[in-house]
């Protein structure tokens, strides 16, 4: 009787390899399959525009916790509180393998105040309580005209203890004017979280890992508060060649210019707002009160609907604390007939009615104010007529 093993060795050799067959076949699919699904969302759009507020959000890729507090501020920081800070952890690895935001990336800033500031370590600032949630999403098709796609949020409900279930986007000018001009990676402050900074196009495997660390060196000199040139961000410098002198009655000398403020001359300008408004930009904080002066160039331009205003229009806005008192200036003057991105206008922001050094920016073509003012019809954001 003949051995029947040599005989099946074709049959079983077949069966191996139409099960290959089809094990390739399935694998291909699945990664068709796989490659058709839409990239993964950690948020979600409801039929009003309004975000949902994202939970779980804790498990994520966690960045960081920055701090403005109010005593190093004189008292006034935009942002005295804590901010931690969390990535999706899908934006996370396409961030580290790319160097750039995917859409769909989502941040969330979880915002904490102040606690003690005396520990057993030693004294410092010690987180407290829960305050408050905020979130930035980057999102074409959610937010197709918000320059970069970013768009802003906040839950925090004030003098409630429960966070809103939904939150609609800022006004453009309250934040992404202010992260264009001085945010270092698309519209993200990367250059404050160490975290995204090691991660960034770092490609596969794990950037902690490594085993690198920066060189620590001297420490910058500090600024002198009383030299425009000498502010710590170029942003906020000026970045044009700014007038001497007078224009239309405003003086542009710092010292000249902060009497006039406190003298109150321009509160005999014709048109300003009949009371305070809630700011929807950045001065001082926003949401603090703000009221808007505008001398009788300006006033007349905005009237006939120019275009570009004329030189001598300008525009004082006083800037006021949450309990009502008086916080500082911001002030904006057109200085020759073209505005050449924000060079033609004279900009300047002190954050306290008392001491002239306070300021934030100063001199023509501040690239800071002149971002966040270009969303307006030669720089102006302000409603006309007034409120």
């Amino acid at each position: 009787m003949k051995n029947p093993i040599p005989n099946s060795r074709p049959a079983i050799l077949f069966a191996i390899a139409a099960t290959l067959v089809a094990s390739f076949t399935n694998c291909s699919k699945a990664a068709e399959s796989s490659e058709a699904e839409p990239p993964q969302s950690f948020f979600s759009i409801n039929s009003d525009g309004a975000l949902e507020r994202p939970d779980s959000y804790r498990k994520w890729v966690y960045v960081g916790t920055p701090t403005t507090p109010n005593d190093m501020n004189n008292g006034k920081a935009a942002f005295p509180e804590f901010h931690n800070v969390y990535i999706d952890p899908v934006s996370y690895d396409h961030w580290k393998e790319n160097g750039a935001w995917r859409e769909g990336t989502i941040l969330i800033k979880e915002l904490v105040n102040v606690g003690s500031k005396a520990a057993v370590s030693g004294k410092g600032y010690f987180m407290g309580e829960f305050i408050g949630l905020e979130a930035t999403i980057k999102s074409k098709e959610h937010f197709p005209d918000e320059p970069g796609n970013w768009a802003y949020f906040s839950f925090t409900n004030p003098g409630n203890t429960e966070l809103k279930a939904t939150a609609t986007a800022f006004k453009t000018q309250s934040c992404n004017s202010c992260h264009d001009a001085s945010a270092k990676d698309d519209f993200v402050f990367t250059q404050y979280y160490p975290v995204l900074r090691a991660a960034k196009g770092f490609g596969s495997g794990r950037p902690e890992s490594a085993g690198k660390v920066e060189a620590i060196g001297e420490a910058a000199a500090e600024p002198d508060p009383a030299d425009p040139s000498a502010l710590v961000d170029d942003k906020w410098n000026p970045s044009a060649p700014t007038p001497e002198g007078i224009v239309d009655g405003i003086p542009l000398d710092k010292a000249a210019l902060f009497a006039w403020l406190k003298s109150g001359d321009y509160q005999s300008f014709k048109n300003q707002e009949s009371k305070t408004h809630a700011s929807d930009g950045p001065h001082t904080a926003i949401d603090l009160p703000v009221k808007v002066f505008l001398n009788d160039t300006i006033a007349a331009s905005l009237t006939a609907g120019n275009t570009e205003h004329p030189e001598g229009s300008a525009i004082v806005k006083e800037m006021y604390s949450d309990g009502g008192e008086l916080g500082g200036w911001a002030v904006m003057v057109k200085t020759q007939a073209t505005t050449e991105t924000g060079k033609g206008w004279f900009w300047y922001e002190v954050t306290s009615a008392t001491d002239s050094d306070e300021i934030a920016a100063m001199g023509n073509g501040v690239v800071g104010c002149a971002k966040c003012h270009g969303y307006g019809d030669d720089m102006v954001l302000s409603q006309f007529p007034l409120r």
